[in-house]
C-alpha cells in the first residue's frame, strides 16, 4: 500500500492500514457481493473457493482467510479486521463495530 493510496482514502484508511498491517493484497477473481450498512457505509466482498475472501473497504483491498465460527456464522479475518457473515447479513469489526447491520444488495 502506498502513501498515495492512503492520502486519497482519508484518516480511516490510515487507521485501517496501521491495524491490519501484513494482510495480503489479494486480487479479486470471484464476483463481489456489495453490502449496504448503517450510517450510509458499505463495502464489497468476493468469496473465493478454498476458504478465502477479498474485502474492498475504505478505499483499500485486503485478503481474508476463513476461521472457525459458532452458530451458523462465517468468520473471515486478517489481523484486526474481522468479517462476520450469516446469510445475506454481515458486519465488519475493527476493534469496535464500524460497519454494522450490513445487508447484501440484490
Amino acid at each position: 500500500m502506498t502513501a498515495r493510496t492512503l492520502a486519497f482514502a482519508g484518516p480511516l484508511a490510515s487507521l485501517l492500514a496501521a491495524l491490519i498491517a501484513g494482510c495480503a493484497q489479494a486480487p479479486t477473481a470471484a464476483r463481489p457481493v456489495e453490502y449496504a450498512c448503517d450510517a450510509g457505509k458499505g463495502f464489497s466482498v468476493a468469496y473465493h473457493a478454498g476458504d478465502a475472501a477479498t474485502i474492498d473497504i475504505a478505499g483499500m483491498r485486503f485478503g481474508l482467510m476463513k476461521e472457525a465460527a459458532d452458530g451458523g456464522e462465517e468468520r473471515y479475518a486478517c489481523g484486526a479486521l474481522t468479517l462476520w457473515r450469516r446469510g445475506s447479513m454481515a458486519r465488519v469489526d475493527l476493534q469496535e463495530s464500524l460497519y454494522e447491520n450490513c445487508r447484501a444488495r440484490d
